[in-house]
Protein backbone atom coordinates (compact mmCIF):
# COMPACT_ATOMS: atom_id res chain seq x y z
CA UNK A 1 0.00 0.00 0.00
CA UNK A 2 1.40 3.70 -1.03
CA UNK A 3 2.30 6.31 1.98
CA UNK A 4 -1.15 8.32 -0.16
CA UNK A 5 -3.27 5.08 0.17
CA UNK A 6 -2.17 5.03 3.66
CA UNK A 7 -2.89 8.56 4.55
CA UNK A 8 -6.23 8.62 2.68
CA UNK A 9 -7.45 5.25 4.60
CA UNK A 10 -6.66 7.35 8.02
CA UNK A 11 -8.23 10.30 6.80
CA UNK A 12 -11.18 8.68 5.64
CA UNK A 13 -11.34 6.94 9.04
CA UNK A 14 -11.05 10.31 10.99
CA UNK A 15 -13.57 12.55 8.69
CA UNK A 16 -15.93 9.64 8.18
CA UNK A 17 -16.47 9.77 5.00
CA UNK A 18 -14.86 7.59 1.92
CA UNK A 19 -15.37 11.09 -0.19
CA UNK A 20 -11.41 11.85 0.43
CA UNK A 21 -10.51 8.74 -1.07
CA UNK A 22 -11.73 10.03 -4.74
CA UNK A 23 -11.90 14.07 -4.67
CA UNK A 24 -8.50 15.19 -3.83
CA UNK A 25 -9.01 18.66 -3.51
CA UNK A 26 -12.00 18.12 -1.20
CA UNK A 27 -11.79 21.26 0.90
CA UNK A 28 -11.74 19.59 3.99
CA UNK A 29 -12.44 22.19 6.90
CA UNK A 30 -16.53 23.48 7.45
CA UNK A 31 -17.78 20.15 6.94
CA UNK A 32 -15.22 17.26 7.33
CA UNK A 33 -12.76 18.86 9.39
CA UNK A 34 -13.50 21.09 13.06
CA UNK A 35 -10.79 21.42 15.81
CA UNK A 36 -11.40 18.28 17.12
CA UNK A 37 -11.35 15.95 14.54
CA UNK A 38 -7.68 18.19 13.03
CA UNK A 39 -6.24 16.87 16.63
CA UNK A 40 -7.27 13.23 16.16
CA UNK A 41 -6.62 13.19 12.98
CA UNK A 42 -2.68 14.51 13.89
CA UNK A 43 -2.95 11.21 16.77
CA UNK A 44 -3.89 8.98 13.98
CA UNK A 45 -1.06 10.17 11.84
CA UNK A 46 1.37 9.57 13.97
CA UNK A 47 0.70 6.79 15.38
CA UNK A 48 0.05 5.02 11.66
CA UNK A 49 3.52 6.67 10.32
CA UNK A 50 5.98 6.90 13.93
CA UNK A 51 6.11 10.82 13.14
CA UNK A 52 5.66 13.95 15.50
CA UNK A 53 3.54 16.54 14.89
CA UNK A 54 3.75 19.64 16.64
CA UNK A 55 -0.21 21.07 16.66
CA UNK A 56 2.43 24.74 16.26
CA UNK A 57 2.64 23.01 12.83
CA UNK A 58 -0.69 22.91 11.81
CA UNK A 59 -1.37 25.29 9.09
CA UNK A 60 -5.52 25.16 8.02
CA UNK A 61 -4.34 25.90 4.30
CA UNK A 62 -1.43 23.05 4.39
CA UNK A 63 -3.92 20.90 5.27
CA UNK A 64 -6.92 21.92 3.56
CA UNK A 65 -7.23 19.18 1.13
CA UNK A 66 -6.86 15.31 1.06
CA UNK A 67 -3.90 15.38 -1.67
CA UNK A 68 -2.43 18.82 0.52
CA UNK A 69 -2.02 16.32 3.83
CA UNK A 70 -0.74 13.63 1.80
CA UNK A 71 2.04 15.90 0.72
CA UNK A 72 2.26 16.95 4.09
CA UNK A 73 2.83 13.21 5.52
CA UNK A 74 5.36 12.62 2.26
CA UNK A 75 7.10 15.33 2.92
CA UNK A 76 7.68 14.67 6.50
CA UNK A 77 8.60 10.87 5.91
CA UNK A 78 11.43 11.87 3.53
CA UNK A 79 12.53 14.74 6.33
Amino acid sequence: MTTAARVLDVLARVVESDEVRDKPELPLYGELLDSMRTVELLVALEEAFGIQISAAELDREEWATPSRVVSFVERRLTA
